[in-house]
């Protein structure tokens, strides 16, 4: 006795042939992806720190700073690092980065200066834009762009 199976793959491989092609057109899915990644980061300024606050400036830096610019917004002297904030994209990568030499001594910190990140990281659990909701976001994105036609 045989038993014979045969499959007709036309439809499927079609189907593949579609979603390769749509991988190869990530680009705008990226675009969208990097600029919500950016006013992630805007939004952190605006918070001056999330998930967790920013620790507060010294007391006589506080004093100086307002004297000098009648501001106490944290990492806004001269609004340069706020300004640098730029994106990137291709259609495999999105990126969000700042080209302020002095950004990551206040992503990370110094001995005299503690840390106060505002651009995401790995090191920080639930940070937006890559928190719940912004990975829910990415991935949407990504889906909707990779299933397009299909």
């Amino acid at each position: 006795m045989r038993v014979n199976v045969s499959i007709d793959d036309k439809a499927l491989m079609k189907t593949l042939g579609k979603l390769q092609d749509n991988v190869k057109r990530l680009k705008p899915a990226m675009a969208d992806i990097s600029v919500y990644m950016k006013n992630q980061v805007m939004k952190n300024f605006e918070a001056e720190g999330r998930p967790e606050r920013w620790q507060p400036l010294s007391e006589k830096y506080l004093r100086y700073k307002l004297e000098e610019k009648g501001t106490s917004k944290l990492l806004e002297f001269h609004g340069k690092l706020k300004q640098s904030i730029s994106i990137r994209s291709t259609w495999k990568d999105a990126e969000v980065f700042t080209g302020v030499k002095y950004g990551v001594y206040h992503q990370t910190g110094t001995r005299k200066m503690p840390a106060r990140p505002f651009m995401p990281s790995e090191d920080i659990q639930d940070m937006p834009p890559f928190d719940n909701l912004g990975m829910k976001y990415i991935k949407r994105k990504l889906t909707e762009a990779v299933m397009k036609n299909v």
